[in-house]
């Protein structure tokens, strides 16, 4: 019985991590969307801390990834060339962390304020969602589909990312959309009185001001 070399160890307990990081940002994915979609007004504590649990995982998948590439690269003379479900893992993932960045600094700004959002913020919250979880979906995939890559390479497997994209952002705007309309916080009642009382003001300036326009 031959004993496992450093090498073998050291990518075991690297892969082990990076499956974690991948486990736990699923779970705070799933936090964040029970925070927006469940609650109305959006949970926005519960949304901040799963958006930093995501953002902390994202880290930690960088990390593990980059070490078992560099590992591979030193010991059994992988090149990214010849690799085209890295190439393909690594433009996900490159395409996650952007979307990650719009998402902290516009859209979850936009739901969890106090502030009804616009429609077009909601649309692009919307779509900046659908790739969000269409990426974390198609990384996982890549996870699992080594026998793929003789079958699709580089562009194949763009391809078909290209495809969960429009899929998923086309299901978005058509299903989640409505449901984040929905949740968004409703115009206050004391706003709503205030601008009751403004109206006959503005009525009566508007009646002032007809002769002069005439």
């Amino acid at each position: 019985m031959t004993q496992p070399h450093a090498y073998e160890l050291v990518r075991s307990l690297l892969i082990f991590m990076h499956l974690a990081a991948m486990i736990a940002a699923g779970i705070s994915i799933a936090f964040g969307d029970y925070a927006i979609l469940r609650h109305r007004p959006v949970n926005r504590d519960l949304m901040v801390k799963a958006s930093r649990a995501v953002t902390w995982s994202l880290v930690a998948l960088w990390v593990t990834g980059l070490s078992i590439i560099s590992l591979d690269m030193s010991t059994v003379a992988l090149t990214l060339a010849k690799a085209p479900k890295l190439q393909a893992k690594l433009t996900v993932v490159l395409i996650l962390t952007a979307n990650g960045f719009l998402l902290h600094r516009y859209t979850l700004t936009a739901l969890g304020g106090r502030k009804r959002p616009t429609e077009q913020q909601v649309k692009v919250a919307a779509i900046l969602g659908a790739v969000s979880a269409t990426s974390w979906g198609y990384a996982m995939f890549l996870g699992v589909a080594k026998a793929w890559a003789p079958i699709l390479g580089a562009s194949g497997f763009l391809v078909l990312y290209a495809l969960g994209l429009a899929f998923g952002i086309a299901v978005s705007l058509r299903w989640v959309r409505p449901m984040l309309m929905r949740q968004a916080p409703s115009e206050s009642p004391r706003s709503s009185r205030q601008r009751s009382r403004q109206a006959p003001r503005e009525d009566l300036i508007d009646d002032d001001l007809t002769p002069l326009a005439g």
